[in-house]
C-alpha cells in the first residue's frame, strides 16, 4: 500500500505522512500491516511474529481493532492530559494484547500468535509514542536522530544491565528473542512517551526489518537526503532489501510541518 505524502490539516495541526511496506527477499509473506488515519492523527504499524503461527492474523486484527478502540477512548476522554492520554494507550494496548491471546487460543493451530506494535498519536500539538516487542520510532530534529522506543528483547536487557556491548548484540544467541509481544499470555507493559513536536520533526515507526539490515546512521542519512516522505520511504525499504531483506520491511514517515 503506497499513500501520497499529502499535508494534512487535522486538530493536532497540518503534517504529510508515507507508508511503504514490502515482504522482502527472503520471506514469502508479508506479516507488516500498517494503519493512518490523518484525521485524528492515529499511526499504527504492527509486525506479526515470524516464529509464530498466525503472525499475519495477529497484525491484520492489531492494525484493524486497535485504532477503533483508542479513537473510541479519545472520544470518550473527558480531560486530555497528557497523564490521561498515556493511560489511555496503555490501557487499550493492554485490552488489544488480551483479545489477540483469546482469539488465539480460540482458533485451531494459532495459540501462539503475536505480533509487535509501535503507534504514534499526535494531539494537541505532542506526540504519543507506545510500543511493545521491537518495532521502533525515531525521531530526526535538527539533524538529531533519536530513537524513542525502547526494544523489549532479551538482547536489549542485556545491554542495559552491561553484560553485552551494542556490537556483541549484532550476531548474539538471543537476537530476536522477545520479552513482551501483543497477544503473550502475561499482562503486556508498553512503553509510551511523549513530546512536545517542533517544525520540521520527521516521525519514523518501522519494523525490524529495517533496523536488522540497515544501522541508525543509514536510515538518518536517508531521511536528511529525502525531503519527500514518499521518496524516503522508498529508499528505506530499498536498502533493507540490498542488505538483504532478511524480513518484512515497513516504514511510515510523519512529517510535522506546522509551527511547533
Amino acid at each position: 500500500m503506497t499513500v501520497p505524502p499529502e499535508i494534512t490539516p487535522a486538530p493536532s495541526g497540518p503534517f504529510r505522512w508515507a507508508a511503504e511496506t514490502d515482504a522482502g527477499k527472503i520471506r514469502p509473506q508479508n506479516e507488516d500491516t500498517f494503519f493512518a488515519d490523518p484525521e485524528t492523527a492515529l499511526f499504527v504499524v504492527s509486525d506479526g511474529m515470524g516464529g509464530h503461527r498466525g503472525g499475519a492474523l495477529a497484525s491484520g486484527i492489531i492494525s484493524e481493532d486497535l485504532p477503533v478502540m483508542i479513537e473510541n477512548a479519545l472520544d470518550r476522554l473527558k480531560v486530555g492530559t497528557t497523564r490521561t492520554v498515556r493511560s489511555l494507550l496503555e490501557r487499550a494496548i493492554a485490552e488489544q494484547s488480551r483479545q489477540v491471546q483469546l482469539e488465539g487460543t480460540s482458533e485451531t493451530g494459532y495459540e501462539d500468535m503475536g505480533a509487535t506494535l509501535v503507534i504514534a498519536l499526535l494531539r494537541k500539538r505532542r506526540c504519543f509514542v507506545a510500543n511493545v516487542g521491537d518495532s521502533r520510532a525515531y525521531r530526526l530534529r535538527a539533524g538529531r536522530f533519536t530513537q524513542l522506543t525502547r526494544d523489549h528483547s532479551v538482547v536489549s536487557e542485556l545491554i542495559e544491565r552491561g553484560h553485552i556491548s551494542p556490537d556483541e548484540a549484532l550476531d548474539h544467541a538471543a537476537s530476536g528473542q522477545l520479552t513482551h509481544y501483543i497477544g503473550m499470555g502475561e499482562k503486556v507493559r508498553s512503553h509510551v512517551r511523549s513530546f512536545a513536536i517542533m517544525k520540521n520533526d520527521r516521525i519514523l515507526l518501522c519494523t525490524d526489518g529495517l533496523t536488522d539490515m540497515v544501522g541508525n546512521r543509514d536510515i538518518a542519512g536517508i531521511l536528511k537526503a529525502e525531503a519527500d516522505p514518499q521518496a524516503a520511504c522508498k529508499s528505506l525499504v530499498a536498502a533493507a532489501n540490498r542488505a538483504g531483506g532478511h524480513d518484512n520491511i515497513t516504514a511510515l514517515l510523519i512529517d510535522w510541518v506546522g509551527s511547533g
